[in-house]
């Protein structure tokens, strides 16, 4: 039962889930468009939130990579 608990919480991706997010959000919309389900006029519409999706996995990286560089610097 806990292994259940920790793949519905996402446990699997612990640090990732910024990245994931913001990736997730900017695939849905694109995929919405190659499937067929929107026009491209709605997919220039959605273009805040495909960028927005985009820049939040780009800051979850960011953030990641200062906390690394934090760490080491306190370690020495």
């Amino acid at each position: 039962m806990n292994n259940i608990a920790w793949i519905f919480t996402g446990g699997f991706a612990k640090g990732y889930r910024t990245q994931i997010l913001g990736l997730v959000t900017a695939l849905s919309a694109v995929a919405s468009w190659a499937i067929g389900d929107t026009t491209l006029a709605d997919l220039v519409t959605k273009a805040p939130v495909i960028f927005g999706g985009l820049g939040l996995a780009a800051l979850g990286v960011k953030v990641d990579a200062a906390k690394s560089q934090a760490a080491k610097a306190k370690a020495k």
